[in-house]
């Protein structure tokens, strides 16, 4: 019979003849099964749904514990104009405007140490109560039922955690429960009664809250420096619009209530320290005018007590022909009265600049016209103001200090061109008031000594009335001084910034809890498992031909064919069957070898059952057991190991006639090994192995040889030369995947090319090769069950 024309190469990917290794590289056993993939991630189903269980409830109880973070934020706008045009030499190289380092300065300003630290000192935060919950804590803000006011605290007590209780009406008990340090103690105590510990002196009230009188709270004790460093980390500074005098201050707390007020209580803070910084100045200019007055007061008596003396004495009271000059006097000396005043005010920055002084100057506006002074005085003092608030600590400190000694030398710069300015005015005076009093000389002695008494005593009264005005002139500036800076919103929560975060826990909580079960089967299924797979891996790693599947049974007899033929695992040996003798090109005289690479991977049952399904045909069938070293075959014929075989034949002690077992249940014919011998490579390669096989192939239509396993020894390279085809059983999650590559790189490298796979011991159900060919268990054939009954025994 002709083989059968229906198997073509394009069906199997190699070609047939004398060398049956096909020439190039299968081309999908290098692609990856994405679907292979996910079916044997799928069949854990029940861990991915375990892990998204307990990742669910975790999560679940992680965002117990959440409590909200608010964002508290207020809006001020800033004056950022300059109280002066003049820029010197510090500023005149930078880019930035003055109004823009402004903002800066009042930003970095807003979050000073200093600045901070008066805040926290108004608010009384020493302690915070709170109810401990299941999962978290809730912080009473001011609406607790007990108020707790410190007289002293130990160093050591801040952060410890104390529980108070409440008894009744009158009466309550603290209780510490100990750590490595401090023993456990319980103190009781009355509302309004001092307690003395030694880790605190507190005074416990009751508030409007107090409610029920037995309640269960606790509290701590809150340091200076930590409540500081809280607030400042949770700081932040924007402009609402680039480049523009909008600021916005934002802080991120967990008590809404107190960020509130202490957002409230930091602008008003600000805004009174900059308002005590701008009547620095006034006050400044006004203790300088007051040291002036008391000065000339002594001036002003002793000219009008001489003034007083000489009218008495003369009777002359009033001028007659000096009164023209007299005016022209007056005049002078009013310019020489703003002179001394200028003179005295440039002394008192000299010296104050000599001795090194670190408080601000007295504003020079209002007794001074140099816009240039004016300026540097300005900047010092805010420079002055910016240090003050920053305190030494601050990384600023040393930049402004720096900046503050050029603005001394510029002071002192310009205190010298103002002197010379004052003496240049000076002169000018001093020349008109000389001619004058030539003027004066003609003039009656009595007369003119009148004028010399009143003149002095104008003098002294011009420049105390001069002082008068200009302090008057400061104290009303000091009364009409305001912030630079406006409230544009009140301190308000504007978001909860962490909200998203319990959506968050829930998708990170499920993505790990759906990862670990992943990756545990990855590592299960492709990384730990050392053995072959799937289909794919064998034609990847041998590049062979695959002529049959064997699914997987749970039958218990040798050869199953025999009493299940109309099953679907009996049609995975006809399948075989039928491509075997596709290969060999004949439907008789076929000698198969049928090895694997370790034991166990089935090559005797994949002999027997193949024996079986050629009987069915009617065919002359033998199966000869070569394994001479562990022989399978003749175990599972229950014959016993001592009853003469292959080995004796091949050794000269008996004649094949005499071995040849006809199985009296399965049909075919059987040739035990015999007994073990000591040197079965060398027997198997003798010239009796050929002539046995040449007398078995003139005998029977199928010669069947199991052969030791070719991965663990030689055996079989000599027997796959002289039969027709080798059978190579892999066998599915068994046959180990190193070591069938290298088993398959020595076959090439010593040229045995008559050799296929068989792929045997298929999981139908669960294997996916196995649920799209036509006998899985979603296949037509197996959803018809009139085709193929894996059941019913025959």
């Amino acid at each position: 019979m002709e083989p059968y024309n229906n198997y073509t190469e394009r069906n199997y990917g190699y070609s047939y003849g004398n060398n049956i290794f096909p020439s190039s590289q299968n081309g999908s056993s290098g692609s990856f099964d994405f679907i292979s993939w996910i079916l044997k991630i799928l069949k854990y189903w029940y861990l991915f749904v375990i892990g998204f269980v307990l990742a669910f409830g975790l999560a679940y109880l992680k965002n117990k514990t959440w409590t909200p973070t608010y964002r508290t934020a207020s809006t001020i706008l800033i004056d950022e104009t300059n109280k002066s045009s003049f820029r010197n030499d510090l500023t005149s190289g930078s880019s930035i405007g003055p109004g823009l380092r402004n903002i800066n300065n009042q930003m970095i300003m807003y979050g000073s140490y200093n600045l901070i630290s008066k805040v926290v000192s108004q608010m009384n935060l020493t302690n915070e109560v709170y109810t401990r919950g299941r999962f978290k804590n809730y912080v009473h803000y001011k609406k607790a039922p007990v108020a707790i006011e410190a007289s002293f605290i130990a160093g050591h007590s801040y952060g410890l955690e104390f529980e108070i209780k409440g008894i009744d009406n009158d009466t309550y008990e603290i209780i510490f429960h100990g750590n490595d340090a401090i023993p456990a103690f319980t103190i009781k105590g009355k509302y309004g009664e001092s307690i003395q510990h030694s880790l605190f002196f507190i005074d416990i009230q009751k508030t409007e809250f107090f409610i029920n009188p037995k309640f269960d709270l606790w509290f701590r004790f809150l340091s200076k420096e930590f409540l500081v460093a809280q607030y400042s980390g949770g700081l932040s500074y924007r402009l609402l619009v680039e480049g523009s005098s909008v600021m916005e201050i934002s802080l991120l707390g967990k008590v809404a209530e107190r960020d509130v007020e202490f957002l409230d209580i930091l602008n008003k803070t600000f805004f009174n320290d900059n308002l005590e910084r701008k009547n620095q100045t006034a006050e400044k200019a006004i203790e300088f005018l007051d040291n002036q007055l008391a000065i000339i007061k002594d001036s002003i008596s002793s000219s009008v007590s001489k003034l007083d003396s000489y009218q008495a004495q003369t009777g002359i009271y009033t001028q007659d022909k000096s009164g023209s000059k007299s005016k022209i006097l007056d005049e002078l000396d009013q310019r020489k009265s703003e002179i001394q005043l200028k003179k005295n005010y440039v002394n008192y920055l000299s010296n104050y600049l000599s001795q090194k002084g670190n408080d601000v100057l007295a504003d020079p506006s209002t007794i001074i016209s140099s816009p240039q002074l004016s300026a540097l005085i300005n900047q010092y003092n805010i420079l002055i103001a910016d240090m003050k608030m920053l305190g030494p600590e601050s990384p600023i400190y040393k930049k402004n200090a720096g900046q503050l000694e050029d603005i001394k030398r510029s002071l002192k710069e310009a205190i010298a061109m103002q002197n010379n300015s004052i003496k240049f005015e000076e002169e000018s005076v001093q020349q008109r008031y000389g001619k004058t009093m030539a003027e004066i000389a003609n003039l009656p002695q009595q007369e003119r000594r009148f004028m010399n008494y009143e003149r002095d005593f104008k003098i002294n009264d011009s420049y105390y009335n001069y002082l008068l005005q200009k302090r008057m002139e400061n104290q009303i500036q000091k009364a009409s001084n305001a912030p630079d800076n406006l409230i544009i919103d009140e301190p308000r929560v504007k978001s909860i910034v962490n909200y998203s975060d319990k959506f968050n826990t829930y998708l990170l909580f499920i993505a790990i809890g759906l990862l670990i079960p992943a990756l545990f089967v990855t590592c299960k299924e492709f990384f730990f498992k050392f053995s072959i797979q799937t289909r794919d891996e064998v034609e990847k790693i041998s590049n062979l031909p695959i002529l049959g599947t064997i699914e997987r049974s749970n039958k218990k007899e040798q050869v199953v064919v025999k009493y299940y033929p109309k099953s679907s695992f009996t049609e995975c040996f006809r399948s075989l069957r039928s491509r075997v003798e596709y290969v060999a090109k004949k439907e008789k005289g076929i000698s198969i070898l049928i090895t694997s690479t370790e034991p166990q991977d089935g090559k005797t049952f994949i002999a027997t059952n193949l024996a079986g399904i050629y009987q069915f045909s009617e065919a002359k069938v033998i199966i000869v057991d070569f394994d001479l070293r562990r022989p399978a075959l003749t175990k599972s014929m229950n014959v016993s190991r001592e009853q003469k075989g292959v080995s004796n034949l091949l050794a000269g002690q008996v004649k094949l006639d005499d071995l040849i077992i006809t199985h009296p249940e399965y049909g075919f014919d059987f040739v035990p090994a015999g007994i073990i011998p000591p040197n079965p490579s060398e027997l198997i390669r003798s010239e009796e192995t050929k002539d046995l096989l040449k007398e078995l192939n003139e005998r029977y239509d199928f010669v069947i040889l199991d052969c030791s396993p070719v991965g663990l020894v030689s055996d079989a390279y000599f027997l796959a030369r002289q039969v027709d085809l080798v059978l190579y059983v892999v066998r599915n999650e068994k046959t180990n995947r190193n070591f069938f590559k290298t088993t398959i790189k020595e076959l090439r490298e010593d040229a045995i090319d008559n050799i296929a796979i068989v792929y045997n011991d298929i999981n139908i159900k669960s294997n996916y090769y196995g649920s799209r060919r036509y006998y899985g268990k979603n296949s037509y054939y197996n959803k018809h069950s009139s085709y193929y009954n894996n059941d019913d025994k025959e």
